[in-house]
């Protein structure tokens, strides 16, 4: 259960930053910041790089917490 909680919240807040990104590109591109959402064909993309990586970053996590279970406690 908490891995599925790390890979949402990860989830939640590089999907968050991948828009922010997008913005910002199309801001550069046509001259001025305008929050917008992506096609839908993008936005599906974006999401699939962002949970491939949240998925990622969840597996990783985990392997850390198994390789040195006592590093939590000096933290």
């Amino acid at each position: 259960m908490g891995n599925i909680i790390v890979t949402g919240v990860t989830f939640s807040v590089f999907m968050a930053e991948a828009l922010i990104h997008y913005n910002m590109g199309m801001a550069k591109s046509e001259g001025g910041f305008k929050l917008r959402m992506p096609p839908a064909k993008d936005l599906a993309k974006i999401a699939a790089v962002t949970g491939a990586f949240s998925i990622l970053s969840g597996v990783l996590i985990r392997g850390v917490e198994h390789v040195a279970p006592n590093l939590k406690s000096k933290i």
